[in-house]
């Protein structure tokens, strides 16, 4: 099997089932309201719906970074202050952003894998399993607020 092909299982297990860990972000979302998606479990802190708005966005940025267009930096100040998108509207558009990134990742050209990403200092392999490792920081953030507003409800 190919890098490239283990990496895009690897995002595939993280983002939609087999995750080895426990449940993917899929199975994840599929348990959560719009009610719960925009609720903050504590003053301060992000939503569900925000948090998944974050990984749709560098869904995004990476699957649109090429040779010609470079991986835009992490801006927080502007990223965090996105307008909301609605919660049903922003499944959607993670679920079809998840299966084109695949994609991607997937038909990405193994002799490219050590090329430097634009506007990085690393290269194309390092972003391709940092994307996964994304998914699986943000959906364990997901899984915590999600048991905190649970457990605020019993």
């Amino acid at each position: 099997m190919h890098q490239t092909q283990q990496i895009a299982d690897s995002y595939c297990a993280a983002t939609v089932k087999a995750a080895w860990y426990g449940p993917s972000l899929a199975e994840l979302l599929a348990q959560i309201s719009p009610e719960l998606a925009t609720t903050s479990p504590v003053p301060g802190s992000h939503s569900i719906s925000e948090l998944l708005q974050h990984l749709l966005l560098w869904n995004e940025r990476i699957r649109n970074t090429s040779d010609s267009n470079s991986l835009p930096r992490w801006q927080p100040e502007k990223e965090w202050a996105e307008p909301p998108i609605p919660w049903n509207e922003l499944v959607s558009r993670w679920n079809q952003s998840r299966e084109l990134l695949e994609e991607k990742i997937r038909n990405f050209p193994i002799e490219d894998l050590a090329k430097q990403v634009p506007g990085r200092t690393y290269p194309y392999e390092t972003m391709l399993h940092g994307i996964v490792e994304h998914a699986i920081y943000h959906s364990g953030q997901i899984a915590m607020v999600l048991s905190m507003l649970r457990s605020r409800s019993l």
